[in-house]
């Protein structure tokens, strides 16, 4: 994937990236414009974003995030240089959508904000952990060494993690997993509290915790070499 980084297919993957992350903006959002139904928002984020995944997945990979940019980055599934565009490239996306959405809905929807009850270091928790199953699906349903074809379980899977995520989250913190999605809105929608932090250290810091936990202790389980035992007791027998 890494390939020419001055070239047109990385421009074009530069785009999806772009591209993507608008959609994931508008329809992650514009799911909770007018709506209180958890699971409405939960399904609309869910099912938008596994579907924009599964449309850009072949061509720039379908990160559309920055936590999972990182992840795969310290997973050493992507370049430093690539993920940090690829960064960019979100960010821009981001503004982009929520620009959209300014011009479409007379409130913006989807801001961002600790839920009552809950406190700033509890909503970082949430958000940490929210990311922490996001990034290690990702990085689970991307490994080749599983032995299966990921192309389809790759956006069902993600979309799943994020419908979930969803449900648990929205109400504590209206369900970043996603630095991009968890300030742009804000900030284009003159929102911008003093706890905006949270949804930018939580879902980097799992980012890193996750990618380090799968690159170096759960992947490794894919690296056992296995070994037949024929004709024992007339059957084969596998043998770690």
């Amino acid at each position: 994937m890494e390939g020419n980084l001055v070239s047109w297919a990385f421009f074009r993957s530069l785009l999806c990236e772009a591209l993507g992350t608008l959609f994931l903006i508008i329809f992650g959002c514009w799911g909770a414009a007018g709506s209180g139904d958890l699971l409405h928002i939960a399904f609309t984020s869910g099912a938008g974003i596994g579907a924009t995944v599964h449309l850009f997945s072949d061509i720039s990979g379908g990160h559309l995030n920055p936590a999972v940019s990182l992840a795969l980055f310290v997973a050493r599934k992507c370049s430093l240089v690539r993920a940090v565009v690829y960064m960019l490239a979100q960010t821009v996306g981001g503004f982009l959508g929520a620009v959209a959405l300014l011009l479409m809905c007379p409130v913006i929807p989807g801001v961002t904000v600790v839920g009552e009850g809950y406190t700033t270091i509890q909503g970082l928790f949430f958000e940490f952990f929210g990311t922490l199953f996001l990034v290690l699906t990702v990085l689970a349903t991307t490994n080749s060494k599983r032995g299966f074809t990921s192309s389809y379980l790759q956006p069902l899977a993600i979309g799943i993690a994020i419908f979930v995520a969803h449900l648990v989250l929205i109400v504590p913190t209206q369900c970043g997993i996603n630095p991009v999605r968890g300030v742009v809105i804000n900030i284009v929608a003159g929102q911008v509290a003093g706890d905006i932090w949270i949804w930018v250290v939580g879902p980097l810091l799992a980012s890193v915790v996750g990618g380090a936990l799968y690159e170096f202790v759960l992947d490794p389980h894919y690296n056992t070499t296995y070994v037949v035992v024929e004709e024992q007791n007339g059957h084969e027998e596998t043998k770690a």
